[in-house]
Formats: C-alpha cells, structure tokens, sequence
C-alpha cells in the first residue's frame, strides 16, 4: 500500500500501517494541542473503512503492538496422551482455545476419578485436583464455548456425574459445605414435627463446581464474615470441610474443583480489593485464552465420533478410579530433582503480582502430570507426563505475567496510574500529580497525559469539597469503600462493571528515572522528552 492509497491521510504521532502490503511507513507528528488531537482521532476514524477491507493490514499503537509480542504462546508439549489426542480431535469442532478445553477436561476428568489416586509430596497428600481460572475478553475468550465443549464430553462418558456432581453460584463457605456435608446418623430436625432437612447430605464427595462470572464470586469472598476464601483453601487439599455455625455441617473429606470464567480487567480490580491473593487465588491455575478459529455455523462433533472418545476417556477412568498411590519413575524423577523443581519454585524468591499468583506451580505439575499418568493407565508419572505438565503450568505462569504485569508502553502513564491507583477512592489533585515528576512537567505534557488517563474506563475525574473552591480529582472508579462493601446486599448491583475493551497495566513494577533537570520520566534510553537531551539518572 501506498501513500497515495490512503488519499494522502497522515496518521498519528506513533502509528503506522503494518502488515504484508505495506511499502512504507506514514508517520505525522500532531500538535499538542486540541484541534492537533481532534485531528490525529480523525485520521483514526478514516482508516477504519480503509483496515475493514485490508485484513492483513493493521493500524496499532506501539502500546498494542507490545501487548501482542508478549501474549502467552502455547507449547504443544502440552497436549499429551490421551486427553491431548481427545482436545485435538474436538478442536476442528469448536471455536474454543484448546487449552481451555484442556485445562476444563483435566478438572473435570479430576474429580470424575474421585479421590484415591493422589501423589505424596513430603507430608502432604496432593488429589488430582486442577483449578483453571480461564482469563478471557467478553468478546473473543470463547471461555464458555470451552465448558460447553469439555462438558459434552463429559456427560457422554457419565450422565449421572454431569447432572448430579456438577454445580454453580459459590456464595459462600456454608454453602459449599452444605453441597457434600455428611449425612448424619440421626438427624435432630426428623423428631421436630416431621421435619426433614432440605439437604441431607451425601457420601459422595465429588463436585465440579463452573462459576462463569468469577468476578461476582470475588465480590462476595471480600464482604466482612464470608467464609468462602477459607473454605476453599481447604477444599483444594482435599481435606475435611466445616464451618463454626450452628447447624454445624461438616464433610468429613472433600474431592472438589472449581473451574472460573473472569475477565482480564475484572479480575484485576477485584482483586486490588480483596485480601484472597495469598491465600485462595494461588489454589487456581491462570490460563488466557482466545478464540482459536472462526466457524461462522458450527455444528459440533458429530455424535458417532463423540461416542468413540466417550469410549476411551470412560474406559480410562474406571481404570483410574482403582489406582491409589502415584510415583514418579526414575527418569521423571531425575529431570523433576535436576531441571523442573527449581524453575517452578522459582515464583517463591519474587515479590510480584504474578508471582504471587503461581506460587503452587510446582505441586500443579505434579497434578497435572499425575492425571496424565492415571489416564494412560500407569501408577507411575514418566518424563514425558511431567514434561506435557510443566508446558501447562508454563503456560499458566505467562498467562500471570501477561494479565497482572502489563503496561501501556508509556512510563510517565504508567506511574501516574499507579499512583491515581494506591490513591483508592480519595483519589490525586492535579497538583499531587504534577508532583510526581518533581512539579516540573510542563503543562502541555501534563493535560495529555491527564487526557490518555481519562480515555480507560477504569479511571474519572471528579470533583472534591475542599475549605476553598472545589478540587478537580483524578481516581479509580471501580474501587469501593468498604462503607460500600459492607452495606451492598446480595441483590444490589455491583458498581461500576468493568468495560469489556481490555487493556493490560502493572502495579508493580518501579517507578522509572526521572530527568534531573525537569523531573519528567526518562525513557529507557535515558532521554528526556521534555529537555530533548539525555537526563540524569537520578531515581523517582
């Protein structure tokens, strides 16, 4: 393409048109100013009929174009043995990520086997438990599609386990106790005029629980007496479940999984408000996933080919459902002592966000690669079983990094956001902003950024009482007081929803160097754009 294909229409300071029909880059440099931004949005809204009818052309900013150079890649050492060969033959079938459906069918394969087969790691006893927390924009996760393609399978392989142990709406940690609590030998309530509990429990402790709106779930973890994070903590080892109320349910042990749908930017707003990230949300294993494929009309795996994996996976778990003790062999225990175990503890010597996060790395390979076992008939774990399980929690680690340590690309952006973030609902002045870069950003500079601020959702301005004339404010709109976290009842609508547009940010990363002269943020070449001259290196 052209200049002269594009009717001589400069694009804005930044933005050029990528991809295999491009013979150059057309770049203009806009003025600072209203009708120089007016224009360059514009330029913007012009191309858009242009990109329409250029599919392999491309109008990204250098933000986006950082974004998808760091998006996790699968390694397709990961879909191995028999549940690879069933993901890749219902991938054709589905526009679902296969590692969705991977990660969906090893939870639910997990508790379907129920609790003998497990591993001992030192003195803790690790079920085949697998967690997902599928990450997925509203429009193009296909997080949805994923469940409904892994549960088709399922409920081939066993109706009864897919209409009886599978179920929604955590709300709280009773409520998860009441769902597999015992059954007692003499119920008090059946010599109360007839009465009879609505639950009377059961002796099966297996349950595949599908929250798809994880972000709801978290809400309701945070409010003040909820016992769902504690609950859970419990259920992800398996162990006996209780809570200290007065109709004293217990279940004497446990073989639950729980398997989330959230949004990149849902999930990292309620998670700045809640206290879960060192205790419950390292039990899930983070994975991001996108639609894989187009199928305008699709129509499923046809039902004879589903019979035949139905066959094999069902066969495969009632071979499972007898083992009990899983080992490793020798070489999976060479290649865990001498490569894997170091690398997946690795997350324990940072202090990140991500880091944070996948914490469990290690016993989630062991898990993983435990299933593998257990499916392909074996009570000992090979090398290539723990390879496929480290790919997977691999994978899982960078879906972390690339939900929760994302930045815009601009430094000075970046550390107003997070500074308008720590703020929580108070919020920064204009003034406390301008402080950040030493109070010597130039005007010009500071209403721009102010201005890229405002364009995400997820931030407002506002205006603030003050002992004079009203403060204009800058703050995070979605983070609540907990004034608001404690009055808001069970039906009240949660409050500002995040926008389905995502965008990644990082909280955590160090506030970049500051230009000596003028205080304005360097970038990583140590270039002041304000004084146009390399800055000194002094730290912010």
């Amino acid at each position: 393409m052209t200049y002269d294909d594009i009717e001589h229409r400069p694009l804005a300071a930044g933005w050029s048109i990528s991809g295999p029909t491009a013979l150059a880059d057309v770049v203009v440099v806009a003025d600072k100013d209203e009708p120089g931004r007016k224009h360059a949005a514009a330029v913007t809204a012009n191309l858009d009929g242009h990109r329409a009818g250029h599919a392999d052309d491309a109008v990204q900013s250098p933000a986006t174009k950082k974004e998808e150079s760091s998006r996790p890649i699968p390694d397709r050492a990961m879909f191995h043995g028999l549940l690879g060969d069933v993901v890749d033959a219902l991938d054709p079938t589905t526009e679902a990520d296969p590692v969705a459906v991977l990660v969906s069918l090893l939870a639910g394969v997990g508790v379907m086997i129920g609790d003998r087969p497990h591993l001992q790691v030192g003195n803790t006893r690790h079920p085949l438990l697998v967690w997902p927390l599928l990450f997925g924009r509203t429009s193009t996760g296909r997080k949805g599609e994923a469940w409904s393609t892994a549960r088709r399978l399922l409920a081939a392989v066993d109706a009864v386990f897919t209409s009886t142990n599978i179920e929604t709406g955590l709300s709280s940690g009773e409520g998860l106790v009441e769902r597999i609590k015992d059954v007692p030998a003499d119920d008090p309530d059946d010599d109360k005029g007839g009465r009879k509990p609505e639950w009377p429990g059961t002796a099966d402790k297996r349950l595949l629980v599908i929250e798809p709106e994880f972000g709801a779930v978290m809400a309701r973890a945070k409010r003040e007496g909820n016992t769902l994070a504690s609950v859970l903590r419990e259920a992800w080892d398996g162990r006996a479940l209780a809570v200290l109320t007065k109709k004293r349910s217990r279940a004497s042990t446990s073989h639950i999984a729980v398997i989330s749908h959230v949004t990149p930017k849902e999930f990292r707003i309620r998670r700045a408000e809640a206290d879960l990230a060192g205790g419950s949300y390292n039990r899930f294993l983070p994975v991001f996933v996108e639609r894989s494929k187009s199928i305008p009309i699709g129509e499923g795996i046809a039902e004879t080919d589903l019979r035949a994996l139905a066959a094999k996976l069902g066969s495969a778990v009632q071979a499972a459902k007898v083992v009990t003790k899983i080992s490793l062999d020798d070489q999976a225990k060479k290649l865990w002592t001498s490569d894997l175990y170091e690398e997946l503890i690795g997350a324990d010597h940072e202090d990140t966000a991500a880091a944070e996060f996948t914490r469990r790395a290690a016993p989630y390979c062991l898990r993983i690669a435990g299933l593998h076992a257990v499916l392909n008939r074996r009570d000992q774990v090979d090398a290539d079983d723990l390879n496929a399980a480290a790919a997977l929690v691999r994978y899982s680690v960078a879906s972390a990094r690339y939900v929760l340590e994302q930045t815009t690309g601009d430094p000075r952006l970046d550390r107003i956001r997070r500074a308008v973030a720590d703020a929580r609902t108070d919020g920064l002045s204009r003034t406390e902003i301008s402080a950040l870069f030493g109070r010597n950003a130039p005007v010009a500079l500071l209403d721009e950024l102010l201005a890229q601020l405002l364009t995400d959702p997820e931030f407002e301005e506002f205006t603030a009482a003050s002992g004079g004339r009203p403060s204009t404010r800058y703050r995070r709109k979605f983070l609540l007081s907990s004034s608001q976290e404690t009055t808001q009842g069970p039906d009240t609508p949660e409050v500002g929803n995040p926008s389905e547009h995502d965008d990644m940010w990082d909280t955590t990363e160090p506030l970049p160097p500051t230009c000596s002269t003028c205080g304005t943020a360097l970038w990583p070449d140590g270039l002041c754009v304000t004084c146009e001259v390399v800055g000194g290196s002094d730290a912010a």
